[in-house]
């Protein structure tokens, strides 16, 4: 019997730590970057996201970086009336990093590099992204393209979503200051 009132009030106290923890969190002013409220009548930074024109990028690499933009930031769809515009410029390097004793390379490193330029109420502003993926390298030819390319791939996944969130965090950030 003892066990079982143990138990009861380990919940007991559990529960109350819950309630605890969510009624510190709703006095503190958290506001979701991506939810819909608040002061300023339910304008959030995925509107401001949304109203970006994503400029065309250069290369293959450059349209896979634009389309992933894209899904991020206008999932509905592009803006037919664009507030904002975003320029990126994309860079990519390869570094070797494995090799055997006889200077067979087996493992490569490959740093993806987005500096990305807003324009937005009358003003630029800059943001930089960096991915790094290793991948390995194979005797063969062809898996040492597909493995170069499947690192390339997820390196710009990862600089779609830090522009993404760097870029909400200033529409965020601003619209607190102005008020």
């Amino acid at each position: 019997m003892r066990s079982f009132q143990r138990k009861m009030d380990r919940r007991r106290v559990s529960l109350l730590a819950l309630a605890g923890g969510l009624l510190t969190l709703a006095g503190c002013g958290f506001r979701p970057v991506y939810g819909t409220g608040g002061a300023d009548g339910g304008v959030n930074a995925m509107e401001d996201l949304e109203a970006t024109k994503i400029n065309v990028i250069e290369d293959r690499e450059g349209q896979v970086l634009h389309n992933l933009l894209l899904d991020r930031f206008n999932p509905k769809g592009r803006p037919t009336k664009s507030k904002y515009s975003l320029s990126v410029k994309l860079d990519y390097t390869t570094v070797d990093r494995g090799t055997q004793i006889d200077a067979t390379v087996t493992r490569a490193e490959l740093t993806v590099t987005a500096q990305a330029k807003l324009v937005a109420f009358d003003e630029v502003k800059l943001f930089t992204s960096r991915a790094v993926s290793t991948y390995s390298l194979s005797t063969s030819d062809y898996a040492a393209e597909v493995a170069k390319q499947n690192a390339l791939d997820r390196s710009l996944v990862l600089v779609a979503d830090d522009l993404r969130i760097q870029i909400a965090t200033f529409f965020e950030k601003r619209r607190l200051l102005k008020g």
